[in-house]
């Protein structure tokens, strides 16, 4: 953590907020948030995300939802000292568009995948790329909070996909319950 601090120019971060949207051709549209305290995940602070607003399956405007909901009328002793979005600089702009627009000083960057779906780079808020060593203990956190954003994003997808696949038009009607 320290060392991801010093890559990035900024003090340690001790709190870490990740972000990432997990949808179908934008239906069942959801987004994830884990949060890292001392690189240690605190699952206890790790959050949900229906994505209300956006149509389609529009990444940036989901993540832009999502940074807005968790920060709209948040206190300054509970905001994350960086914000990881799994993404580039789409993904880096937007959230850097909230964090501004609501007045906040909040370091922001973004982990990318390459081709096969793994652990590229990480980006600073400019989108400029930080190099680090793919065998460095950093990159391999990096790639397990990655992993875990992801995880946790997907699973509540399915979730959701899933409990849609059982129900029926039946299930509105009053008076038909289980039983019946």
């Amino acid at each position: 953590i320290i060392e991801l601090g010093q890559k990035l120019g900024i003090d340690t971060p001790h709190t870490i907020e990740l972000y990432d949207n997990s949808n179908i051709q934008g239906a069942y549209a959801v987004a994830g948030m884990v949060v890292y305290k001392d690189g240690v995940p605190s699952k206890k602070d790790y959050r949900k995300y229906k994505i209300k607003t956006v149509e389609g399956p529009d990444d940036y405007a989901s993540m832009k939802e999502v940074i807005y909901r968790r920060y709209y009328r948040l206190e300054q002793k509970e905001m994350a000292d960086l914000i990881i979005v799994d993404g580039g600089l789409g993904q880096i702009k937007v959230a850097k568009e909230v964090i501004n627009s609501l007045n906040l000083s909040v370091h922001i960057c973004g982990l990318s995948k390459d081709d096969k779906h793994s652990t590229a780079m990480l980006l600073d808020e400019n989108g400029n790329q930080v190099p680090i060593d793919t065998k460095s203990p950093l990159f391999f956190l990096l790639t397990r909070m990655q992993d875990e954003v992801h995880r946790f994003a997907i699973s509540y997808h399915r979730k959701l996909r899933n409990q849609s696949m059982t129900k029926s038009v039946l299930d509105t009607v009053s008076g038909i319950g289980p039983k019946r």
